[in-house]
């Protein structure tokens, strides 16, 4: 049977969702925020848009068995079973709400007036969420070296070369990409802070994570035994995973609906 590609979570990021319902709770206030402060509603379009989304790609994983993941801990309460409250958590407590806190460092970091106050938030903002508590993991012990490679019950396993996945992710790409061309400068200007804010948030967490052992790629059939990835392309995946599975397909959260006119193009401002 041909090999796969797996990204693995091996800690609490693959088990606790109880801070993925304070993250959905916390972008929908950073919506509301912006709606009340600058009177649009750009950021409630793309929470809309990145929710159907990257719930309909996570919907697809569960049901092709594209990612398998064990117990599941809400307040801790096991909702394993509870798949109509824990696919939706993890599709917007994971990446939907994201987009959002990038949109708002991005918007408000391109804005000279703002850049400062809102540059040293973001700095803060990344060390204490991104870099600090697996500095702390990693001084108690857990790192890449303490990993559980090729567990049966490891948390959370996903094929990164499901066909499905990858159709579906090149096509929402492929969007992302013809917006930025085909869009205004300002638009354009948006759009790229997004991306990077995007590219930066997600390289500190990912290499944080890989640093504690709570993250890592393996290889081999689907159902298993599976090996870790050679150092080249463990680097080579999660490359991916930031700047194609994060960064760009994020993007068209906010492509999309500024194809549909629900957000405005800047220079209408």
């Amino acid at each position: 049977m041909t090999d796969g590609i797996f990204i693995i979570r091996g800690g609490y990021f693959g088990w606790e969702f109880t801070h993925k319902l304070l993250y959905v709770i916390f972008g929908l206030i950073l919506c509301i925020y912006d709606w009340k402060k600058n009177k649009r509603k750009d950021y409630f379009w793309i929470f809309i848009f990145g929710t159907m989304l990257y719930l309909g790609s996570e919907i697809m994983l569960y049901t092709f068995g594209g990612r398998v993941m064990q117990d599941k801990l809400l307040f801790g309460m096991d909702i394993t079973s509870m798949t109509w409250l824990w696919i939706p958590l993890l599709a917007v407590g994971d990446v939907v709400m994201l987009a959002v806190i990038a949109l708002l460092f991005a918007d408000r970091i391109r804005n000279s007036e703002t850049r400062k106050k809102w540059g040293i938030l973001f700095i803060v903002w990344v060390f204490c969420r991104d870099a600090l508590p697996y500095l702390i993991i990693f001084g108690l012990g857990d790192t890449f070296d303490t990993i559980s490679i090729g567990e049966d019950l490891i948390y959370s396993r996903r094929n990164m070369i499901e066909m499905g996945t990858l159709i579906s992710l090149s096509i929402m790409v492929g969007i992302a990409i013809i917006w930025l061309v085909k869009t205004d400068k300002k638009s354009r200007k948006r759009g790229l802070y997004m991306l990077g804010v995007m590219l930066i948030l997600m390289t500190v967490w990912s290499f944080g994570e890989w640093l504690a052992g709570q993250r890592w790629i393996e290889v081999g059939p689907e159902e298993g035994p599976w090996d870790l990835a050679p150092p080249l392309l463990q680097f080579a995946m999660f490359t991916y995973d930031i700047v194609i599975e994060m960064g760009l397909f994020t993007l068209c959260f906010l492509a999309i609906p500024s194809f549909l006119k629900l957000i405005k193009s800047e220079k209408q401002d």
